[in-house]
């Protein structure tokens, strides 16, 4: 642990990166804490080094690394090995995970957490040093402290999600002859005491007169606690924060409403909260990466490019979502249907040309080039709060309006709703299973979500991880070269769910423990 954060904590790395559109300031390096944190534009610069430590995890430290999609939808349904994979990538694809995969490595996420404690400890000391009053007063400071504790949450939810106990840590290690050794904490200690504090204080504490999408926001606080309580399966709190996101101010109009079809982006501009999401009315909370600034957005998987990635779409989805809905305007505005020999493009980031759900729907080289793009990767949006609310309905009994939630996403897509009578969504004609509602719910989350990182962590928290990739990793199998009656799959063993712990995690703090049936 002490190798893995120390040059985190013993200095404040200001990476710029992807928050280009948050902050601008020159990039400080190598400067000690208790000797940075001085001004207003100090304050500046620790919030640019914690968005754009988070952003750049997300999108990733190097070419292929984005984790926003190897923790969130590599071992999925949604993509499997490219023509670039290698062992790394397999071992996703195969349920095959090691504790030497580099995206095993929870150390992206203990950096933001590292940098938000140190703002948390330093940022209300720059009021008694900074010469002009104006720029550090209590509102200002208390709305920096609030995206601290909310990017410390979101980084935690990552971990938890992803790896389950980890040791908690609320404040900032700034002394490398510091014993760092910690043991994990439960999961739910990590909730309790964490992740749900520190969003709920981000909510009550957070500048509303601040809208920006690429900031963390009273609406990223609702949809980032919805998601949360729903993970937890606590949908009577899950409800409340998706009622008070519906009354929360969004960007580009008054409230963000969430009761109706008409406060989702229209149709014809569905993707405009990917290409233009501080003019969305359906966009929350927005990552953004600027190539100028953070360089090419290389990312596996969210690419419009032939670039030879290492993930490309799955044979499955690429093949049967056209075949099942031909008209649903998300499909070619999603990816390139007509690649079928690399499935290796996903317009969805890029401004396209043509009407979108037409067969002439296409993205010009000059958009796609990672060299020139800006890609505004979504973390959270009103679709994805609106399919969330549909399953926490049928949940709690609700089948009626859970139906009505998740057709208004079908019928912005334009194709056919779902009725009472629709096998997709009953056994019995005129009535609403909740088995197959929620089965329909999670396949439009598919649909609608496709490169958003959402899919494995909405297959891990329905439960479904091994009635959806049981079958689909032994085809994988079985065309790797394995025989029939060899191939494994996922199997039954739901503690591979997590990941397992890095080597390098491992060996750098002796009190940890390897997630089983992993080994180190």
């Amino acid at each position: 642990m002490k190798k893995i954060l120390s040059i985190a904590c013993l200095t404040v790395l200001i990476t710029l990166g992807s928050c280009k559109k948050f902050l601008e300031v020159p990039p400080v390096t190598a400067i000690r804490a208790e000797d940075f944190y001085k001004s207003a534009k100090d304050m500046t610069g620790a919030m640019a080094s914690l968005y754009g430590n988070f952003q750049q995890a997300m999108v990733g430290e190097s070419q292929f690394n984005n984790k926003y999609t190897m923790w969130g939808e590599a071992r999925s349904d949604n993509y499997e090995r490219g023509g670039n994979s290698n062992s790394t990538y397999s071992e996703l694809q195969l349920n095959g995970l090691t504790a030497g995969n580099p995206f095993s490595d929870w150390s992206s996420m203990y950096k933001v957490i590292n940098i938000a404690n140190l703002n948390l400890k330093y940022l209300p000391g720059i009021a008694k040093t900074e010469i002009n009053p104006a720029l550090v007063t209590p509102l200002i400071i208390t709305d920096n402290l609030a995206q601290s504790r909310a990017l410390r949450a979101m980084a935690y939810f990552y971990i938890v999600r992803t790896w389950g106990d980890a040791p908690i840590k609320l404040a900032p290690y700034e002394d490398a002859n510091l014993d760092a050794k910690q043991a994990r904490d439960p999961v739910d200690k990590i909730f309790d005491t964490v992740i749900i504090p520190d969003l709920e204080f981000a909510y009550n504490n957070v500048n509303t007169a601040n809208y920006s999408v690429f900031k963390f926001s009273r609406g990223a606080a609702c949809a980032a606690l919805m998601d949360v309580y729903m993970w937890r399966k606590d949908y009577v709190n899950a409800k409340k924060w998706f009622t008070l996101l519906g009354a929360t101010k969004a960007p580009a109009k008054a409230t963000y409403g969430g009761t109706a079809i008409t406060d989702l982006e229209p149709t014809a501009n569905w993707n405009k909260m990917f290409t233009d999401p501080s003019n969305s009315i359906e966009a929350i909370w927005n990552i953004h990466w600027d190539n100028v600034v953070n360089g090419c957005p290389c990312m596996a998987g969210v690419s419009a490019t032939p670039n030879n990635t290492p993930l490309v779409i799955d044979f499955g989805i690429f093949y049967d979502w056209p075949l099942k809905y031909p008209n649903d305007i998300r499909l070619r505005a999603t990816y390139d249907i007509t690649k079928t020999d690399a499935r290796d493009r996903l317009w969805k980031y890029y401004k396209g040309t043509g009407t979108i759900g037409t067969t002439t729907y296409t993205v010009a080289a000059a958009d796609r080039d990672a060299n020139t793009s800006v890609v505004y990767l979504p973390m959270y949006r009103l679709a994805d709060m609106y399919l969330l609310y549909a399953e926490l309905l049928n949940k709690t009994g609700d089948k009626t309006n859970s139906l009505k939630y998740l057709n208004f996403i079908r019928t912005r897509a334009g194709i056919a709703n779902y009725t009472t009578t629709s096998p997709e969504v009953s056994v019995t004609p005129g009535v609403l299973d909740e088995t197959k509602l929620e089965d329909a719910i999670i396949q439009e989350r598919q649909y609608e979500l496709f490169g958003e990182g959402k899919r494995w962590f909405d297959l891990v928290r329905t439960d479904r991880v091994i009635q959806i990739m049981d079958p689909i990793i032994k085809a994988r199998q079985v065309r790797a070269g394995v025989l029939p009656a060899d191939a494994t799959g996922f199997g039954t063993d739901k503690r591979k769910y997590l990941w397992p712990l890095n080597r390098n995690v491992l060996n750098s703090n002796s009190l940890l423990t390897q997630n089983a049936p992993y080994t180190d």
